[in-house]
């Protein structure tokens, strides 16, 4: 009788239990055996994405409307996003013997306007936030059916109070976002190029899937905007700041390395030129397999849309404070979908017409005659509440609640703009990675809601001085959660009636 050597049948016994039995899987004895090191691979789907820019339709002019296409050159839509650059008053400049163009000139020196008797001088420049102020109205239509609508306010607000510190800060800085003080506002004359990301079904958030056009291959999107005109886009540091003209300014200039003084004269206005915009949108192919199966599978894509409510506010309504009295007044507001937020801002008919279209503060005097004191900063109301059939639904409470503790508590930061909140989400998590992906949580179903009216105890505000009355201006944007599905080749918008 032979005898194995021990070492030997426990190097065997080891290596069966390791690998188990190899015949089952090196010889093909049925169907399920598989030799994992042969050559035969399974296809899988490829990645690849492409940006491409797409010309409007029609040349884009301040003050008037211009649309684009949506090109469908791939399969997957997740990008969609303008691409601005704007004309200057600023003309080519010549600085110790060299010529300059505008760009490079306003970078490298602040231009302002030449000492006056004082020895003061102004800066003249774009509004901060320019990219998304620029637009007055922006929609997204499938044909001719309306699926969204933004203001560049309301893209200005999502920019502000969503994602992180850091992602944040980089939205609003492609969007023209400039440092305060005359400096700031020179620079912004030329703000270089800029970017406004929209969101659209499927592109809200970095984690969402995107939008299939391979499904939505027979219907036609397109985006319709509207630009607000140049002399309401322009500011200055100066007194007479009512509609600045940079260029019916005389004369500018600027201290070149030396300190030489260089003074030019700018572009007159019918020299200054449109804008550049350009839709960019990235698109991203996909296997001849996984197209079929998205064109099959029905396809419903939540997303959150905006209501823009815009309020006035005039002599009338704040008469009462002229008696140490209170001034409530009342707004209905329109909504539809479950909502999640109310967002809202403020302005004065002075930082309208002085074109501050991102002051949302109350300036009002510490006494009745604005040149004895200084202007001191305010908020537009007391108290604010939301009342739904009658009953309230969130309680009469002041600014420090809706302002600040309502944005610090719902979202991870402050938008420190000014803008007021009421959320019913949960708000942010301890571990959540910005831009988090989103889906509904706490809501007030707006379809629904019986006469959802905003209360509000208004206070005090400076006249305007053309008018010598008050007036001010609200934005109130609902942000519900609607549903786009697609299905057999069509897509439409779930509930929108």
């Amino acid at each position: 009788m032979t005898s194995i050597n021990q070492s030997s049948g426990q190097g065997a016994l080891f290596e069966l239990v390791a690998r188990g039995v190899k015949d089952n899987y090196f010889v093909k004895d049925s169907k399920s055996s598989i030799f994992p090191f042969d050559n035969f691979y399974k296809p899988s789907s490829y990645h690849l994405a492409e940006r491409k820019t797409i010309v409007p339709l029609n040349q884009p002019k301040f003050g008037q409307t211009f649309e684009v296409e949506i090109e469908p050159y791939a399969d997957i839509l997740t990008e969609v996003a303008f691409e601005i650059d704007l004309p200057t008053w600023l003309p080519s400049i010549t600085v110790q013997g060299q010529l300059l163009t505008p760009q490079r000139a306003n970078s490298l020196y602040w231009i302002t306007t030449p000492p006056d008797g004082l020895n003061n001088k102004y800066s003249y420049g774009y509004v901060n936030y320019i990219g998304y102020l620029l637009f007055e109205k922006i929609q997204l239509y499938q044909d001719q059916f309306l699926i969204q609508e933004w203001s560049g306010e309301g893209l200005l607000i999502k920019s502000v109070s969503e994602g992180s510190w850091n992602s944040s800060f980089l939205n609003q800085t492609i969007g023209g976002l400039t440092t305060p003080g005359g400096r700031g506002i020179a620079y912004n004359a030329i703000p270089g190029h800029l970017r406004v990301k929209l969101p659209l079904p499927g592109m809200q958030t970095p984690k969402d899937g995107g939008f299939p056009l391979i499904s939505v291959q027979n219907q036609t999107f397109r985006i319709k905007a509207t630009l607000r005109k140049l002399e309401d886009l322009v500011i200055t540091d100066a007194p007479t700041n009512i509609k600045p003209t940079p260029w019916n300014v005389p004369l500018f200039t600027l201290n070149d390395d030396l300190g030489n003084s260089v003074n030019f004269s700018p572009l007159p206005f019918d020299q200054i030129g449109q804008p550049t915009i350009l839709l960019s949108t990235i698109q991203h192919y996909v296997t001849p397999t996984a197209q079929a199966d998205i064109k099959n599978t029905t396809i419903s894509i939540p997303f959150r849309k905006q209501f823009e409510n815009i309020f006035t506010f005039g002599e009338l309504d704040y008469r009462a404070l002229d008696n140490n009295s209170s001034s409530f007044v009342t707004r209905r507001l329109d909504g539809r979908h479950p909502t999640e937020k109310i967002s809202f801002l403020f302005r004065n008919q002075n930082a309208l017409i002085t074109n501050r279209l991102d002051d949302f503060i109350n300036y009002k005097p510490l006494s009745t005659n604005p040149a004895e004191l200084p202007n001191i900063a305010y908020n537009f109301y007391n108290n604010m509440k939301l009342v739904i059939a009658g009953r309230d639904r969130e309680h009469l409470l002041e600014p420090f609640v809706w302002n600040q503790i309502n944005t610090y508590s719902k979202d991870e930061k402050n938008n420190s703009l000014n803008i007021g909140e009421m959320k019913w989400s949960l708000g942010d998590e301890y571990g959540t990675i910005y831009p988090n992906e989103r889906q509904p949580e706490g809501t007030i179903n707006f379809t629904t809601a019986d006469r959802p009216t905003l209360y509000i105890e208004l206070a005090d505000i400076l006249p305007s001085p053309l008018t010598l009355s008050r007036r001010s201006e609200m934005r109130v944007y609902t942000e519900g959660w609607a549903v786009y599905e697609i299905k057999e080749g069509r897509g439409r918008l779930l509930f929108a009636n």
